[in-house]
């Protein structure tokens, strides 16, 4: 079903089911685990809205393409964006809606003076705190009306600073394939100029190791010999290396498919990009970009898109190519300097 033919209806405070506490200013909601098939129409709520999949998975329609959400991940909007939910098969969720004067109230006392920006949407792996949160907010708006409106306001409070605090950690660097430092005191001109070579064009499918060598002004047998010498490993395992490094910084920082990933990093088809991690990690693409979680951050118009480590569902990797992070300051940016 195309969105361009669902309707953009606007839909009010009134029409959300399963609230089970609301006051004049926020509400709380929970959907038990069932099954169901269901696609709403694009449309806006009139507040924040922050939701826990607990069991299950369903999709929402932002910035122009369907993200998933999956178990144990938060979904947040604002009033001034457009989305849509998908969901087929069973889901558990916890939702709560907050005011515009709530959120920017405790956004300043958390980041008063700092030129931050509340997102406008996001996905996010849910810290232990922020389930914790949520969770006991449900449990005292449970019951049985024992529990006085002022303490669930406050911990509709909490969980929302709990959350705000979560929107602003910095972007964790995208992890990549640890490499040998270039041995300056004895590495030659030419390997030097190879190097640089096979680092600046790596995206290239078509860049050979025989073109390399008569860029140097060698044969591909002594130009080999001499890149392992001084170097420390093949000029094929440099040029892998490179492209394996920027394929990582696709995968996990993009929802592009494989093909994608395998063309723009130069290995030019999926199978060889698979080959690679395989060797690498012992693991095909797909999966290690499904083992680490999604993570979607919109603090503005033009959406910024980080993929987050899953810590339950770490891999040991083979001892020979241990997945380390960078130390490249440029690819450690965060959300506060990216926007």
């Amino acid at each position: 079903m195309l969105l361009d033919s669902i309707n953009i209806p606007i839909y009010s405070l009134s029409t959300c089911s399963d609230i089970l506490w609301r006051n004049s200013q926020s509400l709380i909601g929970y959907e038990p685990l069932t099954a169901r098939e269901k696609l709403t129409g694009m449309h806006l709520d009139d507040m924040y809205t922050l939701e826990i999949v607990c069991q299950g998975m369903q999709e929402i329609y932002l910035d122009g393409s369907w993200r998933p959400v999956p178990p144990l991940h938060v979904v947040w909007t604002s009033p001034r964006i457009m989305h849509a939910h998908r969901t087929s098969g069973e889901l558990e969720t916890i939702f709560a809606l907050f005011p515009s004067s709530m959120v920017e109230r405790v956004w300043e006392e958390l980041y008063g003076g700092c030129p931050l920006q509340i997102p406008h949407a996001a996905i996010l792996p849910s810290p232990p705190q922020l389930q914790n949160a949520l969770h006991h907010l449900l449990q005292e708006v449970r019951s049985c009306n024992q529990t006085p409106d002022y303490i669930i306001s406050l911990l509709l409070h909490l969980a929302l600073a709990e959350f705000l605090r979560l929107a602003v950690q910095p972007t964790p660097p995208v992890p990549s394939i640890a490499t040998q430092p270039l041995p300056q005191e004895r590495i030659s001109s030419e390997m030097l100029h190879a190097t640089q070579l096979l680092k600046e064009s790596h995206t290239c499918s078509s860049l050979s190791l025989e073109c390399t060598a008569q860029h140097v002004g060698l044969s591909l047998f002594h130009f080999s010999r001499r890149f392992k010498q001084e170097v420390g490993i093949t000029p094929g395992h440099y040029l892998r290396q490179q492209r394996l490094n920027h394929a990582l910084q696709l995968l996990f920082s993009t929802t592009l498919s494989m093909e994608e990933v395998s063309y723009l990093s130069g290995f030019g088809s999926a199978r060889q990009l698979t080959e690679a991690c395989k060797a690498a990690f012992g693991q095909s693409p797909s999966t290690l970009r499904k083992e680490r979680g999604f993570f979607f951050l919109s603090s503005n118009s033009s959406p910024s898109m980080y993929v987050l480590p899953s810590p339950e569902n770490t891999h040991p990797l083979r001892e020979s190519q241990e997945l380390h992070i960078t130390n490249d300051a440029k690819e450690q940016i965060s959300v506060v300097e990216a926007q």
